[in-house]
């Protein structure tokens, strides 16, 4: 999470605010507290879920807990609502359905270690009994196992931080901007910017002249932009529109979209479920027989959409091509290495799959046939248009050495710090790297080489920028304030 940047470093005597989850657990646990508070259970039905290795699967209820200046995102085997009392622990956790929040100054800062050990090629596993606190004024950036070589088969490692927090001693939140940027894209000169919780899109041409756009849709969703050469597309959990210069935003589809490509018009958007949808601005929308999962990763390449699809529940990833004319296909089962938590992504011309720092050509048939191994692994990456990039944490020169960055940069390690590259798409060498502040940026290719990256703010740089410079920021928020 501080790694990420999805919460700044602990500092004491400092604000900090983050997405917060109760996880309920015995008295005896550490850092266990008893709380009383409201819980606002989820209409969602509970998931049959693993509680731990070598455990047997339960079920699991959800909600939000609203508690006395904060609120957390909650998950129980027991079906509540209302006020609560409960045992448990706060943990700073970021995922699609962490609606609870902090915010407070923090009081005290401790580094907290566990003993693992190495169990054949499984990766590293907690050891009981060795749990350890050091007092610290500053919780660094980057602490676990991570990429880090460890000699024999046994590390005590500092994987946690804990922090005090005075929920009172704190300012009055700022007014919100009038635009806070939730994903860009680009097509014919044009910038399209949706923000990340209202239903309102920025359009800027390419004479710097810029329109907002309000769709008909909640407030609270996040939603993604795609541009094509007449508009754009933007969906979400409410639906699909269809946003073009001239006309009212029209809402085409009320179907959940989680995951979408456009190639020229026409919009290719997964549902999560087997039956995907194409969209076009001249036509109803068209079924497609697909496959269900989470799509870790979805690009063009010469007007045909593919996508990499992981089914729930399985190891194995699904390779999905859908041509203009809607004709869809699904690939066979590709296995997938167990532990290994980075998602595959799809970039390159030839096309690859890379998982983990394997690299493989995804052939005709949709299989893939293995060609190289990264020196480090990316924690994602993609391709926009004919742009292929890479997020990797920022190099330090020991395991992996410096790549993707051609040799030793100085860094504030204090910063949230990854490391966005472009790379040649033929040959995936590395051409330029920026600094940015999350793993998850969202990218856009613009025209001339320029690109166009969310994180947390837009920002832009070229293909030739110098490796490392920081990249221009284009105030978004107050290019709308003018426009309302």
């Amino acid at each position: 999470m501080i790694g990420d940047g999805e919460i700044a470093v602990p500092r004491r005597g400092e604000v900090l605010a983050g997405p917060l989850q109760f996880i309920e657990a015995g008295a005896d646990a550490p850092h266990a507290v008893r709380v009383r508070a409201e819980l606002v259970a989820s209409d969602r039905p509970p998931v049959w879920q693993y509680t731990g290795e070598e455990t047997s699967r339960r079920w699991e209820w959800s909600g939000l807990l609203r508690g006395d200046g904060w609120t957390a995102s909650w998950r129980g085997a027991v079906p509540r609502t209302g006020q609560v009392d409960l045992t448990g622990v706060f943990w700073g956790s970021f995922g699609p359905d962490m609606r609870g929040r902090f915010r407070g100054r923090v009081t005290r800062v401790r580094m907290a270690s566990e003993r693992y050990e190495r169990r054949g090629a499984g990766g590293w596993y907690s050891v009981p009994g060795h749990y350890r606190l050091r007092e610290v004024d500053t919780a660094p950036r980057f602490f676990g196992l991570g990429d880090t070589e460890h000699d024999g088969d046994s590390a005590d490692m500092e994987t946690s931080v804990v922090v005090d927090l005075d929920l009172d001693n704190v300012p009055a939140l700022p007014v919100r901007p009038e635009l806070v940027p939730g994903d860009v894209s680009v097509a014919g000169g044009v910038l399209w910017v949706v923000d990340s919780a209202l239903p309102v899109v920025l359009r800027i041409d390419a004479d710097d002249r810029a329109t907002r756009v309000v769709l008909p849709g909640a407030i609270g969703t996040p939603r993604r932009v795609y541009a094509t050469p007449s508009g754009c597309w933007v969906t979400g959990q409410d639906g699909t529109f269809w946003v073009t210069e001239g006309a009212d935003p029209v809402r085409v589809d009320d179907q959940p979209v989680v995951a979408g490509a456009a190639a020229g018009e026409s919009l290719v958007a997964s549902t999560g479920t087997a039956v995907w949808r194409q969209y076009s601005p001249s036509r109803e929308p068209v079924d497609l027989a697909a496959v269900a999962g989470h799509v870790s990763s979805i690009v063009v390449v010469d007007d045909y959409v593919y996508a990499a699809v992981l089914p729930r529940g399985r190891s194995e990833l699904h390779l999905v091509r859908v041509s203009s004319s809607g004709e869809c296909t699904v690939g066979s089962a590709i296995p997938l290495v167990r532990n290994r938590h980075r998602k595959p992504f799809l970039m390159g011309d030839a096309l690859r799959l890379v998982h983990g720092a394997d690299v493989g050509v995804v052939e005709s048939d949709l299989s893939v046939r293995r060609e190289r191994i990264f020196a480090r692994h990316p924690v994602g990456g993609g391709r926009t248009d004919e742009l292929s990039w890479t997020v990797t944490p920022t190099p330090n020169g020991t395991s992996a050495g410096w790549w993707p960055l051609p040799g030793p940069v100085v860094v504030d390690r204090t910063r949230a710090s990854w490391v966005l590259t472009v790379h040649d798409s033929a040959s995936l060498e590395p051409v330029t790297s920026v600094p940015v502040s999350t793993h998850t940026a969202r990218v856009a290719a613009g025209a001339d080489g320029e690109v166009f990256v969310i994180d947390g703010a837009v920002r832009r740089f070229r293909t030739d920028s110098p490796v490392m410079a920081d990249p221009e920021v284009i105030d978004v928020a107050g290019i709308a304030a003018r426009l309302v």
